[in-house]
C-alpha cells in the first residue's frame, strides 16, 4: 500500500495542527485511558502529552515532520497493527479512516489490540454538504459519500456505538476540509488545499477555484452565505464517535 501523504504532504505540518477546542472535546473522550493506539497519526495532532501514546502512521513524510518530542511512532497501516493482543485502552483515529483500504480488517485490528474503547473523529455522510461542496467542488462531496464509513459500519464491528456532533470554530486552528467555512480565501491558497486529500483526488480544480476566486472579490459569496457571519461555531457533518470494544 502506497502513503498518500508522501506525495501531497510536503507542507502538511503548516496547516494541520491540533485545534484546542477539538483536543478539549476529543480529550473528554479518553478521561481513565492507560495507554492509547492513534492510527493514522499524521504528524502529531492531537497527541496529548500527559497520556502515554504509541502512534501508527504509513507516510514517511508524516513521520519525518513530527516533533523531536513527540511520542514514538510505528510506520505501519491499521490493517497490519503490529502490536500484541490487547496492548492498548484506547485506540483513536482523527480524521483518517477515509484512507483506510479495508476497514473490515483495520477494525478487527483494534478489536483485537484495544481492550475498552474506540474514540474517532470522522465525518458523517448522512451530512449535508456546506457552501464549498455545494456551490464550488460539488465533486468533492459526491467523493466523500463513498470514503467516509457509514455509523451503520461501526455497529457491524463494535458495541455501544455513539456519536455527537463536533461543532466546528470559526477560526479553527487545524485545516481541514471544512475547518476554513468562515474564510473562504484559504481555499485559494495551495498549502490549505495539500493539506487536505480529497483536492488532490480532482482532476480540475480550475473551474471551481476561479467560481470562487470571482464570488469572493464581487461580493457574492457573502451574500449567499449572510447566515453564517455572525457564528462562531457551526456543525458541518464532523463528529466524535465512542464505540466499546466487541
Amino acid at each position: 500500500m502506497k502513503a498518500k501523504y508522501d506525495q501531497i504532504g510536503k507542507s502538511y505540518s503548516n496547516k494541520r495542527k491540533s485545534d484546542p477546542r477539538i483536543a478539549r472535546a476529543l480529550n473528554q473522550k479518553l478521561k481513565g485511558a492507560s495507554k492509547v493506539l492513534n492510527i493514522g497519526a499524521g504528524t502529531g495532532s492531537y497527541e496529548s502529552k500527559d497520556i502515554d501514546l504509541i502512534a501508527v502512521e504509513p507516510s514517511k513524510e508524516m513521520i519525518l515532520q513530527r516533533a523531536n518530542d513527540a511520542h514514538p511512532v510505528v510506520q505501519s497501516y491499521a490493517e497490519e497493527l503490529p502490536f500484541a493482543d490487547n496492548t492498548f485502552s484506547h485506540t483513536i483515529s482523527i480524521l483518517s479512516m477515509h484512507h483506510w483500504t479495508d476497514r473490515k480488517k483495520a477494525f478487527e485490528e483494534i478489536n483485537r489490540v484495544t481492550r475498552e474503547k474506540f474514540v474517532a473523529i470522522t465525518w458523517n455522510p448522512n451530512s449535508n454538504p456546506f457552501w464549498l461542496t455545494k456551490d464550488y467542488f460539488p465533486e468533492i462531496y459526491q467523493k466523500d459519500l463513498t470514503i467516509f464509513p457509514p455509523i451503520e459500519e461501526f455497529k457491524d464491528s463494535f458495541i455501544n456505538v455513539q456519536f455527537e456532533p463536533l461543532l466546528i470554530p470559526q477560526d479553527c486552528q487545524d485545516g481541514f476540509l471544512a475547518a476554513f467555512w468562515k474564510r473562504p480565501k484559504a481555499y485559494l491558497e495551495n498549502d490549505v488545499r495539500n493539506s487536505i486529500s480529497t483536492f488532490s483526488k480532482l482532476p480540475n480544480l480550475n473551474d471551481g477555484l476561479k467560481k470562487l476566486e470571482n464570488d469572493i472579490n464581487n461580493g457574492i459569496w457573502e451574500s449567499k452565505n449572510k447566515f453564517l457571519l455572525d457564528k462562531e461555531f457551526i456543525d458541518v457533518g464532523y463528529i466524535i464517535l465512542t464505540a466499546e470494544i466487541n
